[in-house]
This record gives structure tokens, sequence and C-alpha cells, in this order.
């Protein structure tokens, strides 16, 4: 009888401090874009507050023009117009920002297809190899891309310039193949055909890298409250599904998934030496195979 009573009290007193504790922190998200082209990235900032807990509001501040590195520095500086952005993993980003480890796209942007010039649509018709591909390949990558380390620790020659003269050299042959992400390719080759290149771009159908690789939400040090949370949801998101299913319904990632069907190409893989330890350790099911 006195035990039950023990017990009585032991789930009183508990239910007591539960109503009592206060709800989660909300915390109030602002988003820097990095194309246009990526409402979708939006949309799992969304899922994953709605998914942590607390009561959390996203601010979109639009597209910001600025250099990758450039772009997350500002995340740091006294008043940002922002406190959310992403971009690749590099090993400094993680350092010196706090990144939330759950890669957003889970792993669809180290699946790279080849953008080309029509006259050499067929330029890698007999690459079977990587070692076949640095034999005609001359890749075009940003300066300050992760990208860029990656290709060149695999051997391959890559031209290197700001990303907003990468089109134009494509189209003059500064070099013949502009790798970009299963999620990027799409709208890009639209957007780099309307009128302004003066030849046409197409997408290769040999050829496919994969490097496991892909974009990460970062926040300043002094965020790092706000990473955490972004992660708690993200990691929920992944465990139910939504996360999955948010991504097979963006318009482009369906396009680009028929597009492999259609015309499955020949996989070549990359070691990306990039990767810390911690980044390693992350759960294989973080990473899918596309498509």
């Amino acid at each position: 009888m006195r035990m039950q009573i023990l017990k009585s009290v032991r789930w009183f007193v508990y239910g007591v401090l539960m109503m009592a504790a206060p709800p989660a922190h909300a915390e109030d998200f602002r988003l820097a874009m990095a194309t246009d082209d990526d409402q979708y990235v939006a949309e799992i900032v969304e899922l994953a507050l709605a998914e942590a807990d607390g009561d959390h509001t996203l601010e979109l501040v639009g597209r910001v023009i600025l250099a990758q590195n450039r772009a997350l520095r500002a995340l740091s500086e006294e008043r940002p117009r922002y406190d959310m952005h992403y971009s690749g993993y590099d090993a400094d980003r993680e350092q010196e920002l706090a990144m939330v480890r759950f890669p957003i796209t889970m792993g669809m942007l180290g699946h790279r297809l080849l953008a080309v010039t029509e006259a050499n649509k067929d330029l890698f018709a007999n690459v079977q190899t990587l070692e076949d591909l640095k034999q005609v390949a001359v890749l075009g990558s940003g300066i300050d891309w992760p990208d860029t380390k990656i290709l060149k620790a695999a051997g391959l020659t890559v031209a290197t310039a700001s990303d907003n003269n990468l089109w134009q050299m494509l189209a003059r042959g500064r070099f013949n193949a502009f790798p970009r992400g299963v999620n990027e390719i799409l709208p890009e080759v639209e957007g780099a055909n309307t009128g302004w290149l003066g030849s046409t771009v197409v997408i290769d159908r040999h050829v496919m890298l994969v490097y496991k690789y892909d974009h990460f939400f970062y926040f300043s040090k002094a965020n790092a409250h706000k990473a955490a949370i972004v992660e708690q949801g993200l990691i929920r998101a992944h465990e139910n599904g939504k996360l999955q299913a948010l991504l097979n319904d963006v318009p482009q990632l369906h396009a680009v998934r028929e597009e492999l069907s259609r015309h499955p190409r020949r996989v070549i893989r990359l070691v990306n030496p990039l990767l810390s330890d911690k980044l390693r350790a992350l759960p294989q099911s973080y990473w899918h195979t596309y498509p």
C-alpha cells in the first residue's frame, strides 16, 4: 500500500513538473537563397522547423549575389541580413561555422552530369574509366568551390573562374565540360540557352561523376543553437520519410530521374578527400544513390 502511494506521488510530481515546464524556445530564421531555382531548399527548411521541437518562423531574404565564401562569411557579421545559408561541404567551413550535419539533398549534389556544347555532345562517348576521362576532359569549376579540390585531387584537368563567368567560358571553348549536380543541371542549362550564350548547351548522355558531396546548412557560431534545431528536424523528417517524399515531388528532380532512366550514364566514382571524420561517420542512409 505504501509503495502504491509513493508511486502515485511520484507520477503526480512528474505531471506537475511537465505542465510547469516552458515550451521549447521559438526562434526566427532568415534564410538566404543561393539561386532562384532553389525553392525546394526553403521547403526543406520549413519541413525541418515543423518537425523540430518549438514553434519557429522562417523568412526568405532573397538571393545572395556573392561568391560562396563571401556569402558564408557574412553570417558572422555584426548585423547580418540573414542568419542561415547553404553551400557545399568544406572542412574549413565546418570548423569556422556552425554546420548542420545532414546533407540537404541526401547526396544528389555529388551526382554530377556534364553540361557540354552541342559540338561536344559525343566527346565522351568512348569514356569508360577515370583514366579515359583524364585524357579528354577539361572541366570548368568555380574558384572557391569545394568541387574544384575534389576534381583536382582525382587528377582531372580543371579550369577555374568566378561563378558568373563559367557558362560563357564553356560556350567559348575554354573548357569542354561543366559538371553540375543532378539537382541543378536542368534549370541551369535551360537558363544558359535563353539567348545570351550564343551557342547551344546540352547535357552529355555518356558519363556521370559520383562522389560523396552535398550542400549543408550553415550558421554563425553564435547561432549554433539554431543549427541544432534544424538538424533535429531534418533527422526526424528523414526517419519518418517526409524528407524523401518532399525530394521526390520536386519537379526538376523528378525530371532528371526520368532523364537518367531513359539514358543511363557510365558512372565514374571519385574520392572526396575533404570529408572530416564526423562527416564520414554520418549514417549511410543519409546518402542516397540516384536515380
